[in-house]
């Protein structure tokens, strides 16, 4: 196809590189070898404006748009509201800001599509209506939300649930507004347009997954390591955090009845006291901040991901699959680990702590036996999930769009 001028909109700076978004780095990269981006990113307070270098590569050019300091409750509860709002003072949030930015380099003429990633970014289409738009929905947080309900303590189900009807009014609202919808799964995708009939016949929508960069994510031990059960990822997470005290809490000790030594890692920044205090036998370590992942998981002899509820593509699994690791993964994960026609990741999964402890059990045994990495898991990895692929597919949505806009000029009046 031939080059196109991007608008790329997401709503935090995608850099230095965490979970939530690599996806957008790797795409504005991937995008960047055959076409122009312009980014626009809502930022938190203290972003340092030397971050741009980190895209700067990839793009021709940045804007952001600082957002204001932690909130109030009070302040949080005037931007649940701010549909209700007058204009004038929606237009000054970031994304009001942001929405005009947009719509002024719209006007130039010299953009052909536009991506918008991000549900806090939602107010600022409303100026953007000159160019067919990409909405990436990435996952369906609403699904994530209402997962948490079904777990969470009593004291807190009030907010979940006022924060999931707020997350599917957005989600809603965005699809409406979408010339096409990307998701990172099909689950996710399912879980947003089940309940909406009349949007799968009026939006077109396709799964978009993450990649994993390959070249990164390879284990230079050539054996898997023998006792050690890892868990990964961002521990102020609310998915991460609640599999890792179920882990603890639940499995480990199940698993410690057939395998007294064996150990687990818990690793991933920013865990809280609660995950920290739980945290009390001698062969559990919560590593907190770590510099580099790939060592825990070049040791391990099985990972675990026994996610409860959550939403979108588990890059942690795929890490840890590209990285030769055997897996055992609760349904969730697995599904958010499925290739683009379906087909089932080579994986362990169970439903329940004594499924789990006798999967992680099992991978124990197996590693002392036969100390091979399961080089099945990075070949399925390699085959699903890379970048270059997830863009090639993004750049298919782009022609679609742009062909179908072309044909509603050549029929207007």
């Amino acid at each position: 196809m031939p080059s196109l001028r991007i608008l790329y909109i997401t709503n935090d700076f995608p850099y230095p590189l965490t979970s939530g978004l690599l996806r957008h780095y790797f795409l504005v990269k991937e995008l960047s070898r055959r076409h122009a981006v312009t980014l626009l990113s809502i930022v938190s307070p203290d972003f340092a404006p030397e971050t741009q270098a980190g895209l700067a590569p990839f793009t021709e050019d940045i804007h952001i748009f600082p957002a204001a300091a932690r909130r109030s409750v009070a302040s949080r509860g005037l931007a649940r509201a701010r549909d209700l709002l007058p204009a004038a003072f929606r237009a000054q949030t970031p994304a009001g800001r942001l929405g005009r930015a947009g719509a002024s380099l719209i006007a130039s003429g010299k953009f052909d599509v536009v991506v918008l990633s991000g549900k806090r970014d939602y107010p600022g289409l409303s100026p953007l209506t000159e160019l067919p738009v990409v909405i990436d929905m990435c996952d369906a947080a609403s699904s994530r939300v209402r997962g948490n309900l079904r777990v969470a303590p009593a004291r807190r189900k009030p907010r979940l649930l006022l924060e999931y009807l707020e997350l599917r009014r957005i989600e809603q609202r965005l699809a409406e507004r979408a010339h096409h919808l990307l998701f990172a799964s099909a689950r996710d995708r399912d879980a947003l347009l089940g309940r909406r009939p009349d949007l799968i016949e009026r939006v077109p929508a396709s799964v978009l997954p993450n990649g994993v960069d390959l070249a990164f994510w390879r284990r230079t031990r050539e054996q898997l390591g023998q006792g050690e059960v890892v868990f990964t990822g961002a521990m102020d997470w609310p998915p991460n955090e609640d599999a890792a005290l179920h882990l603890i809490q639940d499995v480990m000790p199940l698993v410690w009845r057939s395998a007294p030594e064996a150990r687990l890692s818990v690793v991933g920044h920013s865990p809280r006291p609660v995950l920290r205090s739980a945290a009390g036998d001698p062969r559990v370590t919560v590593t907190g901040y770590v510099d580099d992942v790939r060592p825990y998981l070049e040791q391990a002899s099985v990972f675990a991901a026994p996610l409860r509820f959550g939403a979108g593509i588990q890059n942690k699994v795929l890490e840890a699959m590209a990285m030769e690791v055997p897996s055992v993964v609760s349904p969730l994960a697995a599904a958010g680990v499925r290739s683009a026609d379906g087909g089932q990741p080579p994986l362990v999964i169970a439903a329940d702590p004594q499924e789990f402890a006798a999967g992680i059990a099992e991978r124990l045994v197996t590693a002392q036996r036969d100390p091979l990495p399961d080089e099945t898991a990075r070949r399925y990895v390699e085959e699903n999930f890379t970048w270059r692929r997830s863009a090639e597919l993004l750049e298919s949505v782009f022609e679609a769009v742009l062909s179908t806009a072309s044909e509603r000029e050549r029929r207007a009046p």
